[in-house]
């Protein structure tokens, strides 16, 4: 059986968590669970102490020579978080993470930076989920057969669904060649030439980028399927709908008739400003892992992409790692991989997968998102948001983008394996 299902909580928002017996009761007996999972994976990444001030009740997290502990004073060193009960209830729950709060405004950093919040994450997630923070040389790769699992292969949407399935799960991402044919990928790019030519800067629709020469464009298009009649048929078509039921798990496609269910996406050469490119992350950096990974993001190759051409970079085997969602710790050993594509390709991603893309520099690239989401299971709660909200929460996304593409990483991106 092949799935990429991690879930652990229902779907919705959290319980209410009281700050006092928190610290007093529920982090004491966490600690006797995870105490050790919480030592080791502070140490791995050399935190400090975390320190909290909930509406006035305050507790620290300290790991030292005798392991992990609770303090009910402000740790000596780190990071000091104040922040309401909703904000620290939603983070005890896994609703929001540290950068989703830290994005939203809901969290004053009164020493230190958001930085070092957010390094904390995955070891509040060993503290309160049991998931022990990534190791060097904890996760290894293996085909169906036991050997070495060949992370250069790429796939057909007909090939036996074992294969990309087995695949998928072990890596987190997946190659498809030749989903679409060159006439398709011209009539969508000539639609979203179309689009984008539309777009206004305050039309809620759209995020935009800059370039020296050519000023501010409209980079991404969102419910682009409702802009592109071409994109509706590609995305009911059977050679798509395939890619649902590539392991064992009951996904649900966004729906091309409805909504915002695709984006089109732009990407310039030159860009000097706005969310074109993003480093390292996961698509679940905002929060709610437990909660809704994994959906399966898929990106449609319009144009080619290649390492000068705005390729998608993935760390493979990062969907099963409890690692930072944002950047790259100096500790983590999993392969980078490059994933060139040619015009018609579809490259697949969990949504906790690591992954980035590079700025093109020879040649722009055009590519549509879309994907599947988990089917609800019982006890969900489905959020039924109003397209306009959800329009200017994907905005904000787009603000935030900005602020996880540290000029740091672009050396990175150039330390990627080919996998083809």
């Amino acid at each position: 059986m092949n799935t990429v299902d991690v879930r652990t909580r229902p779907a919705g928002g959290s319980d209410p968590v009281d700050p006092e017996s928190f610290w007093d009761d529920t982090v004491r007996g966490l600690l006797d669970l995870n105490g050790r999972l919480v030592a080791r994976g502070a140490t791995l990444l050399g935190l400090p102490p975390l320190s909290f001030d909930v509406d006035g009740v305050v507790g620290a997290l300290v790991v030292d020579d005798d392991g992990a502990h609770v303090q009910r004073k402000v740790a000596e060193s780190g990071p000091v978080i104040e922040l309401d009960v909703a904000a620290f209830s939603d983070l005890m729950g896994d609703v929001v993470s540290a950068f989703g709060l830290g994005m939203a405004g809901r969290v004053v950093v009164r020493r230190g930076v958001l930085d070092d919040f957010v390094s904390w994450e995955p070891v509040l997630r060993a503290l309160i989920d049991g998931r022990a923070v990534y190791e060097p040389g904890t996760i290894d790769f293996r085909d169906t057969d036991g050997s070495d699992l060949d992370l250069r292969q790429s796939f057909s949407v007909f090939d036996p669904t074992e294969r990309p399935g087995h695949f998928l799960e072990e890596t987190g991402f997946l190659h498809l060649r030749s989903v679409f044919t060159d006439d398709e990928m011209q009539a969508v790019c000539h639609e979203l030439d179309a689009t984008v030519a539309a777009a206004r800067r305050d039309d809620g629709s759209s995020w935009w980028a800059r370039t020296e020469d050519a000023g501010w464009y409209a980079c991404r298009i969102l419910g682009f399927n409702q802009k592109s009649a071409t994109l509706r048929d590609l995305l009911t078509s059977e050679r798509f709908t395939a890619i649902g039921r590539f392991t064992d798990d009951a996904f649900v496609q966004r729906d091309p008739e409805v909504g915002d269910s695709a984006e089109g996406l732009w990407k310039k050469i030159g860009v000097v400003e706005g969310p074109s490119d993003v480093s390292w992350h996961k698509d679940c950096s905002m929060g709610g892992h437990s909660r809704g990974c994994s959906s399966l993001i898929v990106g449609i190759s319009l144009t080619d992409a290649n390492s000068t051409a705005g390729e998608l970079g993935v760390v493979a085997g990062s969907r099963r790692a409890n690692v930072q969602m944002l950047g790259l710790h100096p500790t983590l050993d999993l392969p980078r991989l490059a994933l060139p594509t040619r015009r018609g390709d579809v490259l697949v991603h969990c949504s906790c997968t690591l992954h980035m893309s590079r700025p093109p520099v020879s040649a722009e690239r055009r590519v549509v998102y879309t994907g599947f989401e988990l089917a609800p299971r019982p006890g969900d709660v489905v959020e039924h948001v109003d397209p306009a909200e959800a329009r200017r929460r994907r905005a904000g996304l787009g603000n935030a983008s900005r602020l996880i593409a540290p000029e740091g990483d672009r050396a990175e991106l150039f330390k990627l394996e080919t996998t083809s």
